[in-house]
């Protein structure tokens, strides 16, 4: 395993899957970003109006962002391997009920995948683009769950008296990284990362933090794990699965930094894409994994204090449709 640590940045260990190499299922040149974005104005005395969904941009900086979906419900997309499809989960505010849908990567052919009020939420696609992995609540527990995306084949993943959440194919798909509090090692480690073989089989710990390690994301060639690290603010640090060593992305010191969230590799693996959060600010950011520092936004929110305004939520890169 990798033991992370807040203090020194690397770590001499073996991870425990480090010596099988992975082959990237999600390589590619990269494509759009897809993302959700919410604006929320007062229309009238008492009369509050909000309209979003998910938008895609890019794949060049200068490309303007078009919308995908008109439900302001919907956020946490995620690619297909081919980048011809999007799964993401949807909210209804009526029901009070999360369910997760499958869509072209033109927003067209809008389809739910668990049906009967199944629920869920973080839906991430196998590679074969057939199947998907999602997390949803049993008997008050998060646990990991797979399911065809016709809705067929359900089959749950993780069990016992735990909270399992964000899963995340490997490039080969043999393999699921997701976040859980498993294996708590003090009263401050609130989740570390595991992975286990595509039926749920062989848990082990990936990344022991001594804090609050979530939202793994493979990068394309299968040898990295980004992941976020929850301490006074999020940060986003990716770990190298066969040396052990661990960068820290999104440095900043004090008590007026951002919190960085929900990574997301380019389809290259040359960059990242992550969710700055501010006090009243929301921005997707790419990150260049050469050198320090940001290189691009790709879009941004803002509210007032009453809330009113508009916010961004977390990016999936794709690759282009092939």
């Amino acid at each position: 395993m990798i033991r992370a640590s807040i203090i020194c940045l690397s770590a001499a260990v073996l991870l425990a899957f480090g010596a099988n190499s992975s082959h990237a299922a999600f390589p590619g040149k990269p494509g759009p970003i897809a993302y959700s974005k919410t604006s929320t104005d007062e229309v009238g005395e008492g009369r509050v109006e909000s309209e979003g969904g998910l938008f895609a941009r890019g794949p060049r900086i200068k490309d303007r962002p078009h919308q995908l979906t008109a439900e302001t419900g919907d956020h946490s997309p995620s690619y297909s391997a081919d980048g011809r499809l999007i799964v993401f989960v949807h909210d209804d505010e009526a029901s009070q009920r999360s369910s997760i849908f499958v869509m072209r990567s033109d927003g067209s052919e809008r389809k739910e995948v668990t049906l009967g009020g199944l629920g869920g939420g973080s839906p991430a696609f196998f590679p074969s683009g057939r199947a998907i992995v999602f997390s949803r609540s049993v008997e008050g527990h998060s646990h990991i769950f797979s399911i065809r995306l016709d809705g067929s084949g359900l089959r749950q993943l993780t069990s016992g008296p735990f909270g399992d959440y964000d899963p995340v194919v490997s490039p080969n798909g043999r393999r699921i990284a997701f976040a859980s509090n498993r294996d708590p090692d003090g009263r401050q480690d609130r989740g570390d990362i595991f992975a286990m073989r595509a039926d749920g089989s062989r848990i082990r710990i990936l990344i022991d933090g001594p804090r609050r390690e979530s939202e793994p994301d493979w990068s394309p060639d299968g040898r990295r794990i980004a992941y976020v690290l929850n301490r006074l603010h999020s940060k986003v640090f990716i770990a190298n699965l066969a040396t052990g060593r661990v960068k820290w992305l999104t440095k900043c010191e004090g008590i007026r930094c951002r919190s960085y969230v929900a990574p997301a590799f380019s389809p290259d693996g040359r960059r990242l894409a992550v969710l700055g959060l501010g006090t009243r600010t929301s921005t997707i950011s790419v990150i260049p994994l050469t050198r320090d520092g940001f290189s691009a936004t790709i879009d941004s929110g803002g509210t007032e204090e009453e809330g009113f305004g508009s916010h961004v939520g977390a990016p999936a890169w794709g690759p282009r449709p092939r």
